[in-house]
């Protein structure tokens, strides 16, 4: 009995162990048979595996084919296959010996197959930077693919540190954001902190800096930062509009002085002005920038006859560089003395650029002479953001009083006149009455 009993235990475990193989086998199957492409893509990658498969371009350069079967069969895109973006490969004449120019015109070409499903995205892009840098002939700008690997796109890279696209092309600034009271929030799990895409826009990629972008962008997250600003700083709403965030957040910055010709007519910043060869030309500048003479000139003949729109300047207090103005501290170490921007020979004025809007409204700058900041050349330029006695600019402080004096004293001695001319007419009058 004892014998039977064991004979029948044994029978019965090499049982189990038999389904627990076949259903082993079956799930392995079954999980094979799910990250498998279909046969019309296994066909196409039983070619584009291999990683020698290039194509020969026009300009002399090569195009690599390959496809990792294993990147796309884990990517958004298997689910539609290969032919659904591809409908122009006739699998009967395939490969095709079309010539292609380059890289960059079959990366443009490629990226109106993805308006095709994804239209709306598609024509944010349209509107954004990036666009705007394709159409002025940008060779490196990007389109879909450049972000995207459309053969190996996954759900969610564009909002994780390690995979957002964004790096690829601004590497020092992304460092400069990744060591940032951002950054840190950010790879510490506060999925509330901004990243790249909070503050630009994922596909219509905006410039911060241009116009009032970044006072914006800030705000739309820091709502109540004007409030609690309110409660210590003085003239809290210039501050706001003149001096931008990381001027005080980026306390390590280089900050400087930007005169951004402005277009009072579209209300907007200005787009680089033609035939000025102040712009046209580098070099018409002098070693240590335009000076104020040469700055006062610039307007002169933006606003020449003919002109269809009146330019200005508008003084804004920035930081020197889109590195600096990622390199954000939390609001306990930002810059909170007065002095350091209102005091004699303060760093923040030895420094002084004008800006034009470029393609997408990336801000071009160009250096001026400091010395503009004492002339009476600039008190337009300068009108918007300055405060008499606010930089202990004495000079500036005279020049701007009696600006103020004149424009006020002019038409009141024009009254004094009037009135005085029509005195010895009523005297006349009172005299012919009485007589």
């Amino acid at each position: 009995m004892a014998g039977q009993s064991t004979a029948g235990q044994h029978r019965h475990s090499s049982f189990t162990s038999t389904i627990a193989t076949v259903v082993l086998a079956l799930a392995f199957c079954a999980g094979f048979a799910a990250s498998a492409p279909p046969p019309g893509d296994q066909q196409c990658l039983a070619c584009h595996q291999s990683e020698a498969l290039v194509k020969p371009l026009a300009d002399g350069d090569s195009l690599s084919l390959h496809i990792s079967g294993g990147e796309f069969a884990k990517s958004v895109h298997s689910a539609f296959g290969c032919k659904s973006c591809h409908r122009d490969i006739d699998p009967a004449r395939h490969p095709a010996s079309a010539s292609i120019a380059s890289k960059r015109d079959f990366s443009i070409e490629r990226a109106k197959v993805c308006s095709g499903c994804h239209s709306e995205q598609y024509h944010q892009w349209e509107r954004g930077v990036h666009a705007a840098l394709v159409r002025a002939g940008n060779p490196v700008a990007p389109l879909c693919t450049s972000c995207h690997s459309p053969h190996a796109v996954m759900r969610g890279a564009a909002q994780a540190m390690d995979t957002v696209p964004c790096q690829t092309c601004h590497g020092a600034i992304f460092t400069a954001y990744a060591s940032s009271i951002h950054g840190v929030l950010r790879a510490g799990g506060v999925t509330q902190a901004p990243l790249c895409f909070a503050c630009h826009g994922a596909h219509d990629v905006k410039v911060a800096s241009a116009g009032e972008g970044l006072r914006d962008a800030c705000l739309s997250c820091h709502s109540e930062a004007i409030a609690r600003h309110q409660t210590w700083l003085p003239n809290t709403t210039l501050h706001f509009q003149m001096i931008s965030c990381p001027v005080c957040h980026a306390p390590k910055a280089q900050r400087t002085v930007d005169l951004v010709l402005y277009d009072s007519t579209s209300q907007a910043d200005a787009s680089m002005p033609m035939g000025v060869p102040e712009f046209e030309n580098r070099s018409g500048a002098n070693a240590s920038g335009l000076g104020s003479a040469a700055l006062f000139e610039l307007l002169r003949k933006l606003n020449g006859s003919g002109a269809s729109s009146k330019t200005s300047i508008r003084g804004h207090l920035d930081v020197r560089t889109g590195v600096e103005a990622h390199q954000l501290v939390p609001a306990s170490m930002a810059i909170s003395d007065c002095n350091t921007c209102h005091k004699t020979g303060a760093d923040a004025f030895q420094s002084v650029t004008v800006s034009v809007a470029g393609p997408g409204g990336i801000p071009i700058r160009y250096d001026v002479n400091k010395n503009v900041l004492n002339s009476a050349f600039s008190i337009e330029s300068i009108s918007g953001f300055y405060a008499i006695g606010a930089t202990r600019i004495t000079l500036l402080d005279v020049l701007l009083i009696l600006a103020l004096l004149g424009g006020f004293g002019i038409p009141a001695l024009h009254l004094i006149v009037r009135w005085l001319s029509k005195q010895p007419a009523k005297r006349d009058d009172n005299e012919q009455r009485q007589g």
